[in-house]
């Protein structure tokens, strides 16, 4: 059994939206004209208040992500979001995945942020520095995409030296000229937060990510690919003179927990392709436009990687065979996970709860089985890591699961000429006689 940790991220998106068809995207131009104020406020609250639940429920990391011009996200800055999560808890770590460095017009800026919510939180951000979809530069157009990939580079250095190196100093750069770099505040971790880099598999991300030790988080890679480029990723930190570390490996995963595999499909399926059918699906210059991506990149792309293939034509069992989404009872969710973390040798999970569409009663009844009930079976006692206190009993969700009884009689009913576990009542196929009624006489 692994020392995992287990994450979760909630995307966020606005669900009252037309089906995508044969629109563009939804995710680029649907008109804000669909927005409803009272709708959205909901939308917003359910994924904040979830994300701060997931505390006593018993994950390792409360994960958010930066989306903009369309309904995929409301949360246009996350790092807002990391600020109200640092006030509404206590131990949980917090992951701020954005924002994206350029976005901003200088990362001085993006540093002051970190150094402060990392102050609010007592040390518990965790940072995500992605490139950003290339539809997000028309967003914003800060900059052309034709220069992001040697921005990014650039703004990425001047951000750790503004959070590492003693001020006053002076940065003269191809983007960035500043006369004084002297951080007021300065983050409470040191040197710095933790950083993960999201990655669909290019070359320039894994070299940055093996030259920092930073986390890799998987993106949208069929299962091939993504094996392919975490073997390179091991060769490049070999390169660096270590070898890869399963902390260093991040994979998200879409997964849906309910009391048989039945159930759990019937629950999670028509999210699932909700989310793929209506918000993955963008033409090639909107994803990759011209300067994104290096040739070597976009070649491993054209080759079958990172959304090489029309995600809104992918049918259910098409994302569970790429390992995209697991759903079912717990057995099937803990050995399938199982099998997923081994075969990639990662050490972190992140799981996608609830893209937009789950009410929000779905997605709490799936994230507390996962804590009660798949966790134990793949961490023994259940215990966050964030949680090094000695007491008697348990303290969340996940530890309630690894230390209840087991073999303890369940609450029954007698029903008919039998008696049924109230527990698992509520599905048709469970109710199976435990006893008759009345026994029979010895």
């Amino acid at each position: 059994m692994g020392t995992y940790e287990f994450n979760v991220i909630l995307d966020g998106a606005y669900p009252d939206v037309p089906y995508a068809g044969k629109r563009k995207s939804n995710y680029i131009n649907l008109p804000n004209q669909q927005y409803d104020l009272i709708r959205g406020q909901r939308v917003l609250e359910d994924q904040l208040e979830t994300l701060a639940a997931l505390e006593e429920l018993g994950y390792d990391g409360a994960v958010i992500s930066e989306q903009h011009n369309g309904p995929i996200g409301v949360l246009g800055n996350p790092m807002l979001a990391g600020a109200w999560l640092a006030a509404r808890t206590q131990r949980i770590r917090i992951g701020v995945i954005g924002p994206i460095i350029n976005n901003y017009l200088t990362p001085i800026r993006l540093a002051e942020e970190i150094a402060t919510v990392d102050t609010m939180s007592r040390g518990r951000l965790t940072l995500g520095l992605p490139m950003g979809h290339g539809m997000q530069y028309h967003s914003f157009g800060v900059i052309s995409p034709a220069v992001a990939r040697a921005r990014y580079r650039e703004a990425h250095e001047l951000l750790i030296a503004a959070m590492t190196h003693p001020g006053p100093f002076e940065w003269n750069g191809d983007f960035f000229q500043i006369p004084y770099v002297n951080l007021w505040p300065k983050p409470l971790q040191q040197p710095h937060p933790p950083i993960v880099i999201p990655g669909g598999g290019s070359l320039e991300t894994l070299q940055l990510v093996a030259k920092h030790r930073y986390v890799y988080l998987c993106v949208l890679n069929p299962r091939p690919v993504l094996l392919r480029n975490l073997e390179r990723l091991r060769e490049l930190c070999q390169d660096e003179g270590y070898e890869l570390d399963p902390s260093q490996v991040a994979l998200v995963i879409g997964i849906h927990v309910a009391e048989t595999d039945k159930q759990a499909r019937l629950e999670s399926e028509p999210h699932d392709l909700w989310q793929f059918q209506n918000f993955f699906q963008s033409p090639m210059h909107d994803n990759f436009p011209p300067g994104y991506l290096s040739p070597k990149s976009l070649a491993g792309v054209l080759g079958g990687g990172y959304r090489s293939r029309p995600m809104n034509e992918m049918s259910f069992e098409s994302l569970v065979e790429n390992g995209w989404v697991i759903v079912g009872s717990p057995e099937t969710v803990a050995s399938r996970l199982k099998e997923a973390l081994e075969e990639t040798g990662a050490g972190r999970l992140i799981i996608g709860a609830n893209a937009g569409s789950k009410s929000r009663w779905l997605t709490m009844k799936s994230l507390t089985m996962f804590a009660e009930e798949v966790i134990p079976r793949l961490r023994p006692g259940g215990t966050p890591q964030w949680d090094d206190r000695q007491s008697i009993g348990y303290r969340t969700n996940s530890e309630y699961g690894a230390l209840r009884p087991r073999n303890a009689p369940p609450p029954t009913i007698r029903l008919g000429d039998g008696l049924i576990n109230v527990d698992t009542a509520h599905i048709e196929e469970l109710r199976e006689t435990l006893e008759i009624w009345p026994p029979n006489d010895p």
